[in-house]
């Protein structure tokens, strides 16, 4: 008798201790969600402020060579790709960042910046960035199965880098490139 007075006070402690460590973890969540909601200058802690006071959507021209350098970010952006072009790579993508940062996510910018970016990892041959900013691109547009033609030769090799389908509207020659080079059978390191 005493052996299940023993057991079921143990039983009733580990579910206390259960308990106690639930209402701990549901407190933490109320706390700070409360926190991020009601003092908006408590966010200023957690994100990076721009030093250069940038509007929140810009329109660039489609072509690079037709950035003129009026605006601030036209002449980051321009920038950013001089600075690719003499293979410094790191700062063109913390340019590229910065502009990044004041787009709206999932607006066309967004989206355009975030494919400069990828291009860019790419030729700096930082593979784990590229599969990361190709794989956000791809889910900024929604993983669609016919991707936009600017966007699909970044689309295209991030999803055959994570093993995933390629777009239906994929190249012949890149289907041809995938099956030889990264066949799905073998993990990469």
């Amino acid at each position: 008798m005493q052996n299940t007075d023993l057991t079921e006070k143990v039983t009733q402690m580990h579910n206390l201790k259960r308990l106690s460590k639930v209402s701990l973890l549901y407190f933490l969540f109320v706390l700070l969600a409360g926190c991020q909601t009601m003092d908006p200058n408590f966010s200023a802690f957690l994100q990076n402020q721009s030093e250069f006071g940038l509007s929140e959507t810009v329109v660039l021209p489609k072509d690079f060579r037709q950035i003129d350098g009026k605006s601030t970010v036209e002449n980051m952006v321009g920038n950013a790709i001089h600075l690719t072009k003499k293979k410094r790579f790191s700062e063109a993508r913390n340019i590229f960042q910065e502009v990044k940062d004041f787009q709206f996510r999932g607006s066309k910018g967004h989206q355009s910046i975030t494919d400069a970016m990828a291009r860019v990892t790419l030729a700096q041959g930082d593979l784990p960035a590229f599969r990361r900013l190709g794989g956000e691109l791809d889910m900024s547009l929604g993983k669609p199965l016919r991707v936009p033609t600017k966007h699909l030769p970044v689309i295209c090799l991030a999803r055959a880098l994570s093993r995933e389908a390629l777009p239906i509207n994929a190249p012949e020659k890149f289907i041809r490139f995938r099956d030889t080079y990264l066949p799905i059978n073998k993990k990469l390191s």
